[in-house]
């Protein structure tokens, strides 16, 4: 049974992993989508107060913040879809764990069980013996 356990532990190996590299990616979107909003607000905040020295890039930015918005857009899809993505990944870790706690302790009752029942049959033995009986005929 110890190969079960192997096996289970190999499995919650890799659904540990997929969770790591969802987190990873859930992390990438955050970071992306902030570094966008404060791009965008430095440009709103531009396009609010524009100095001689902006004025001839104000359409650019204009155009620039639509791009920015669009793209923030595109992001936080991705990014809702990556954290149900993890939340899944993390749910499937958490089974996996709870299946080789299950494993773990269906081996371990097995092997008491192996012990007792050789416990149990060493103790028939030694009392066939002390009756002068062989242990060939039980």
């Amino acid at each position: 049974m110890a190969r079960s356990s192997k096996k289970v532990r190999r499995l919650v190996d890799v659904f540990h992993d997929l969770e790591t590299t969802e987190r990873a990616r859930v992390g990438e979107l955050t970071r992306q989508i902030s570094e966008l909003r404060s791009s965008q607000e430095e440009i709103v905040a531009t396009l609010a107060n524009p100095s001689a020295v902006h004025e001839p890039f104000l359409a650019l930015m204009s155009r620039s913040l639509g791009n920015i918005q669009r793209r923030l857009q595109r992001l936080s899809n991705e990014h809702a879809a990556v954290l149900a993505r993890y939340a899944a990944a993390a749910a499937r870790t958490r089974a996996a764990n709870s299946l080789l706690a299950d494993v773990r302790a269906e081996e371990s009752r097995k092997s008491e069980q192996r012990e007792l029942e050789a416990l149990l049959e060493f103790q028939q033995a030694t009392t066939a013996q002390g009756r002068g009986k062989s242990t060939r005929s039980s």
